[in-house]
């Protein structure tokens, strides 16, 4: 029988589960033992095998160490990052969500380390217009980025690339992961020097730019944020963040779609569904962005928007790639880890490493990866599978 590993503090092992939302029966199922023993772990009348440790440090995301400290280490709370967010809200994530705050927390300080002396266009925010429709074509002209170009990709991913790039060059550093929630489609950490936008892969490209906007606008607005999609965590808003939530995506939609350019498109032929789809594709937009477009242009009733949103969510919901799915894909590890990560972050990580800048348990750290996993990941970086 495997020895107790004497020494675990309990009240550890509650904070940790404290800290991700989670009751004592979906830490015990996460864990794999029954609840009793679970609950005999942080009171302290049991301690957990070597082999249930390295089980609770993996559900918690947590070096083992950790459970051998005298009383909790000091994190800082989400809740102090995310004003624009009721408390409510907050308490409705799940321990997915708020994982990925802490990996975007994590990237931050990689940022930080990697670019010392960068500096974003952030530090320059308080000169930006005020007016939304001049600061859309302020930060247009910032990103080198014609909306005649845009136009021009038949590729949502293509597009995505680009903006992915042209923001790194801005120095707000953009990551993608499965969040394996779909509750939220992407957040940011603001940071005047070195901010970052985490996607959640799992979204439609085209949800996926949509988001980079709606993320830009909180890190122009001096602040972190995520964007929800869940019709009952929006209700949870109080007014003033209602108005924050709103403001984001007005700024998304006023960037994406031009309003002079989406009236001179409209007049070309008469508005069916055949042409909302193909207006979507043509500004790298989802449909319903396209319908809320319009609605808000008097060109459709509420009605109508509703009927097509019925519609167009039914289609989504059958093609939408479902939380925790690239897992059983089968798609390589490597060139998927590599496409979260972004090309231009990784090849930085990299030429530190084989300057000698950094050794290879940090060059790990940093992109998220196991040491022993670091010549395969530098190989499928070498033959671009990004």
């Amino acid at each position: 029988m495997a020895e107790a590993m004497l020494g675990i503090n309990g009240e550890i092992i509650r904070w940790a589960r404290e800290y991700y939302n989670m009751q004592p029966d979906e830490a015990a199922t996460a864990i794999g033992v029954d609840l009793q023993r679970y609950t005999n772990w942080e009171s302290g009348q049991e301690f957990p095998t070597y082999a249930k440790l390295k089980k609770i440090s993996e559900v918690f995301r947590k070096p083992s160490a950790v459970f051998f400290f005298p009383e909790p280490p000091i994190l800082p709370p989400i809740k102090g990052d995310l004003r624009t967010l009721s408390d409510d809200v907050i308490n409705r994530f799940s321990k997915n969500i708020i994982v990925q705050f802490e990996h975007a927390k994590v990237y931050q300080m990689s940022v930080k380390e990697l670019y010392p002396e960068r500096e974003s266009i952030l530090t320059r925010r308080d000169t930006f217009p005020s007016d939304m429709t001049d600061l859309c074509n302020h930060i247009r002209r910032l990103l080198s980025f014609p909306l005649s170009a845009q136009k021009a990709r038949k590729s949502t991913k293509v597009v995505f690339e680009i903006y992915r790039e042209r923001f790194y060059d801005l120095g707000i550093y953009v990551f993608k992961d499965s969040f394996r929630d779909n509750s939220v489609s992407g957040l940011c950490i603001n940071d005047a020097t070195h901010p970052v936008i985490l996607i959640n892969n799992s979204m439609s490209f085209a949800r996926q730019i949509f988001t980079l906007f709606h993320e830009l606008y909180h890190l122009i607005s001096d602040t972190s944020g995520a964007e929800i999609i869940r019709d009952d965590f929006y209700v949870a808003l109080e007014p003033a963040q209602e108005q924050s939530e709103r403001a984001c995506d007005i700024f998304a939609n006023t960037f994406l779609i031009p309003h002079d350019d989406f009236v001179a498109e409209l007049a070309k032929q008469p508005l069916t569904e055949e042409y909302i789809e193909n207006l979507a594709k043509l500004y790298s937009v989802s449909r319903e962005a396209i319908m809320y477009t319009l609605l808000k242009m008097r060109k459709i009733t509420s009605a109508d928007y509703d009927a097509l949103r019925e519609i167009f969510y039914g289609e989504a919901i059958r093609n939408q790639k479902q939380p925790g799915s690239n897992k059983k894909s089968g798609g390589n590890y490597y060139s998927t880890k590599l496409s979260y990560l972004g090309q231009r972050y990784t090849g930085d990580v990299f030429k530190q490493y084989f300057s000698g800048q950094i050794d290879s348990v940090r060059a790990s750290e940093m992109l998220h990866s196991k040491v022993d996993h670091l010549p395969r990941l530098e190989a499928a970086f070498f033959r671009g599978v990004v």
